[in-house]
Formats: structure tokens, C-alpha cells, sequence
């Protein structure tokens, strides 16, 4: 079966999401002198040229000078979860067939995964959607999704059913454990709280 095509690919990170529980949005958290968000876009530009980040206005000043196209979620989904943003970076690129998700709150997150995960749906015909499970949890925001995708993620949003587990409920879903890519399960980490700021950033605990 021939390879995805690495511009049959769009990179989608989200970071339009509230960080409630964060002292500052989370975004704009460091690792390694880079933003989050600079992070996730620099994995995703390693998968394809393509690459789109979902911000919010109050924040996307701060974004212009990001190596990706920043766009918002659709007026209509507007603030409704990772579907929200999942189905506006779909729509605004129609003519890519695949994407790959992360949000910018997974800074460890290698291109390798992904790359790890197109090849499964290569060897896996009619498959929808790609995703990790590490340490026993799904990880579907670190996930690839086939455009086919985008009319099931309407269906949820007009039911209100905002769950991403609800999606990958909806469509053909392959399950790849993660043990099997050869990396450390902490690539999956995200960052949620000042507390796991500091044990895994600002502690160096995890390289």
C-alpha cells in the first residue's frame, strides 16, 4: 500500500483551550526556552508543511510570529472542546486527507509517534483514526484522524456530546499501544498544573 504522502498531511495543534487550572495559559509555558506551542508546531512541521494552530483572539497576537497558520474555532463550535478545534482545522483545510492532532500542553511530544501512526493506518485500510494508548489511557489528542472524520465530529457537536471518546466511539478507531514505538511513555505527559509544571519542567525530570 502506497505511504501517506507527507503532503496529504496537516498538523493541528490546539491551543485554544482555557487552562483553567493553570496560573497563565498554558500556551505560553516554557521547556527548553520555547513556548509549548512552539513546541507542538515544531513536531508538526517535521510530519508536514501544513500546519495550523487553533488559538483564541484575546491570544493570538501573542502567536503571530508562530511557524503555522493560526485560525479559530468556527463561530458556530465556538469554545466547545478539542472537537471544536479539531473540526475547524479540517475545515479549513478540505483538501488534506489526513491530520495529525496534538495540543500544546504535551511538550515532550515526538514526531516520531506520528510517524509511527500513519504507518499503522497505511497497514490498516479503512481505518479512521489512529491512537495511542500509553500507561493503560488513550491518548487521543496526540492522535491522527482521516478527514472522514469531520462529519462525525458535527453529528457529536450538534448533539452536544463534546466527548472525544465519543468520537473515536463513531468511527473506525485503531488502538496502538504505545510500548510497541520504543520511546518513553512520558512523551505523552501534559501539563495541566503548576504542580506537574514544576515536578516535570521545571524539575528536569524527565529528558
Amino acid at each position: 500500500m502506497d505511504p501517506i504522502r507527507k503532503n496529504g498531511r496537516t498538523g493541528i495543534v490546539l491551543a485554544g483551550g482555557g487552562s483553567s487550572r493553570f496560573p497563565f495559559h498554558k500556551a505560553f509555558a516554557r521547556y527548553k526556552n520555547r513556548y509549548f506551542y512552539e513546541h507542538a508546531v515544531g513536531c508538526m512541521k517535521q510530519l508536514t508543511d501544513d500546519v495550523v494552530l487553533v488559538s483564541r483572539t484575546d491570544i493570538a497576537e501573542r502567536m503571530k510570529n508562530a511557524d503555522a497558520e493560526v485560525i479559530f474555532d468556527l463561530p458556530e463550535y465556538q469554545g466547545q472542546g478539542p472537537l471544536s478545534g479539531i473540526l475547524s482545522g479540517m475545515t479549513n483545510r478540505k483538501e488534506s486527507e489526513w491530520f495529525a492532532i496534538v495540543t500544546c500542553d504535551m511538550p515532550f511530544v515526538m514526531p516520531l509517534v506520528f510517524e509511527q501512526l500513519f504507518s499503522i493506518a497505511e497497514q490498516k485500510p479503512g481505518t479512521q483514526a489512529v491512537v495511542p494508548v500509553a500507561a493503560g489511557r488513550n491518548q487521543p489528542l496526540a492522535a491522527i484522524y482521516h478527514r472522514s472524520c469531520k462529519d462525525h465530529i458535527i453529528r457529536l457537536l450538534l448533539e452536544e456530546k463534546r466527548s472525544m471518546y465519543g468520537l473515536l466511539q463513531s468511527v473506525n478507531t485503531t488502538f496502538a499501544d504505545a510500548e510497541e514505538f520504543d520511546i518513553s511513555q512520558e512523551v505523552f505527559v501534559n501539563i495541566n498544573t503548576d504542580e506537574e509544571y514544576k515536578h516535570y519542567i521545571e524539575s528536569a525530570s524527565f529528558e
